[in-house]
């Protein structure tokens, strides 16, 4: 692996372990956050690109994944490109504290805590303030969930999935 490439995957581990969400968390994700038709989503460390070919093919929104594992992107890129749906899904090569936000009407992201840490400024400064967020497995620190849903698995080693629902980013502090 060049250098360069090495050091932005260290970079994207920092802010995300690759892990699966479970389908049926993918589905309860963009259920509760409404999303429609034509409506733009990003997926913030989008990984296998599950999330973002099932807001595509199943919601119809135009979807971009972020996602900085070039062996992720190579997957995701290939299942999106499988499904038909090069025209309303893409994955982008992205560092996530460097994106724009501004375009997104729903988020999705499934990051660790430390990340959401570094991000949650970024998403406060850049997202419009009638974003809809949905986070898998840990709040974004600081925003107060309008909803958090617990949905029972029968994996024992993950019996329960938390997905907190945030309707409107605060505003920024700055």
């Amino acid at each position: 692996m060049p250098p360069a490439v090495a050091e932005a995957v260290h970079e994207a581990e920092l802010l995300a372990t690759y892990y699966p969400t479970p389908e049926l968390v993918v589905q309860r994700m963009l259920e509760a956050v409404d999303l429609q038709t034509g409506e733009v989503h990003f997926d913030l460390g989008s990984g296998d690109g599950r999330i973002v070919l099932a807001a595509a093919g199943d919601f119809g929104a135009d979807s971009t994944g972020y996602e900085i594992d070039p062996d992720l992107i190579t997957v995701s890129s290939n299942g999106i490109r499988r499904a038909g749906l090069s025209g309303r899904a893409r994955i982008l090569r992205q560092d996530l504290l460097k994106a724009d936000f501004k375009r997104a009407d729903v988020i999705t992201a499934f990051l660790t805590p430390e990340a959401y840490v570094q991000l949650e400024p970024v998403l406060r400064a850049e997202a419009r303030a009638d974003v809809r967020v949905v986070a898998y497995k840990f709040p974004v620190p600081g925003w107060q969930p309008d909803e958090v849903i617990a949905l029972e698995d029968r994996d024992p080693a993950i019996p329960t999935h938390e997905i907190f629902v945030y309707r409107g980013a605060p505003a920024s502090s700055e």
